[in-house]
């Protein structure tokens, strides 16, 4: 959604994360280093993916004996049904989510790879990421400061692989 802001005519408010922008919702902003900025919307999208609303996928609606599902004990703190769902994501947060969706695919070295699609998996109740840091270094069998390591890497490699660096 976008929100005229009082500022400057070609400003606006990204609903989705309350800043003023001066480019489209689809661009990197020049005076950033396209590093973080490839973070964040990696960042963004596993969220954005997390509270898309999607109908009629659903164990439920495909009436199949659906096997019952044992969860580790990890799983059961992570996902509550009681909790209240995130708000949907705005539609530039879709348009971004778009463009990172085949960002992983570019990543050559399958570690970097695994890395940012396990911290790509988000809680849609609590927003929080299923592998945080440690976790995420433990299932790997690496310390938590490489797998943080192997995730800046395949941000440096997208970035030079978009364009510049």
């Amino acid at each position: 959604m976008k929100v005229s802001a009082p500022h400057m005519t070609d400003d606006y408010v990204d609903v989705s994360g309350f800043a003023l922008r001066k480019r489209q919702p689809n661009e990197f902003a020049p005076d950033r280093p396209l590093i973080d900025q490839i973070a964040e919307w990696l960042d963004e999208a596993g969220l954005t993916l997390a509270t898309l609303r999607v109908k009629g996928l659903r164990p439920a609606g495909v009436k199949i004996n659906w096997p019952d599902i044992v969860m580790d004990r990890e799983d059961l703190a992570w996902l509550r049904e009681s909790d209240g769902v995130l708000p949907p994501p705005a539609a530039d947060a879709i348009a971004r989510l778009d463009i990172v969706l085949g960002w992983p695919a570019m990543i050559e070295d399958l570690r970097h790879r695994n890395v940012v699609n396990k911290r790509m998996i988000v809680n849609p109740y609590s927003g929080k990421y299923r592998w945080e840091w440690r976790s995420l270094g433990r299932l790997l069998g690496i310390d938590h400061k490489t797998a943080q390591a192997w995730h800046r890497q395949a941000c440096g490699a997208l970035a030079k692989k978009i364009g510049r660096t």
